[in-house]
């Protein structure tokens, strides 16, 4: 097996863009890590909610289903007066239940909603912290390479920007 060999830097300029580069890395595996973390969230709330709005959907057949049920007992002419008079009574009671689970429910689904939202935004902005950072670790490996300082003055701009974005998606 080949050795690699790693060439040190000697050059003062160059210990500096490669002890930037080291810290954008860094940076960029955090913010990298949480807009995973975040992305996934969404996707379980996303989840969430659809379920919970599927639940919504079950209680609106179930109440439609005993608000016609004692609507429909009120119009027949029953057998039993007395017992189709309490069975419509019971059925507009569940009806009136299934209407108050529906709004628990939707509270719940928008409540969900706006947490998937909340992890949605947070991975976007991380995606824009890890492209800069990335374009700074880019342009100062570039500096390296052709000893040029305003690439790596522009890299390390970018990678700054990019941290304080990560950084801040950190805060919200």
């Amino acid at each position: 097996m080949a050795e690699l060999e790693i060439p040190e830097a000697k050059d003062p300029f160059e210990k500096k863009i490669a002890l930037t580069i080291a810290i954008l890395a860094v940076v960029l595996s955090f913010v990298e890590n949480h807009g995973n973390v975040e992305k996934t969230e969404a996707i379980i709330k996303t989840t969430e909610v659809s379920n919970e709005w599927a639940h919504y959907q079950a209680k609106a057949l179930k109440g439609n289903l005993a608000e016609s049920t004692s609507t429909l007992l009120g119009l027949l002419t029953p057998l039993d007066a007395a017992a189709a008079k309490e069975k419509k009574a019971e059925m507009a009671k569940e009806a009136t239940r299934y209407d108050e689970e529906k709004k628990e429910i939707m509270g719940e689904a928008k409540k969900l909603k706006e947490e998937a939202d909340r992890s949605l935004t947070i991975e976007g902005r991380c995606n824009s912290a890890e492209l800069l950072l990335q374009i700074g670790v880019v342009l100062c490996s570039i500096a390296i390479l052709v000893s040029w300082r305003p690439i790596f003055y522009v890299g390390g701009l970018l990678g700054l920007i990019g941290a304080a974005v990560g950084i801040s998606s950190f805060m919200m």
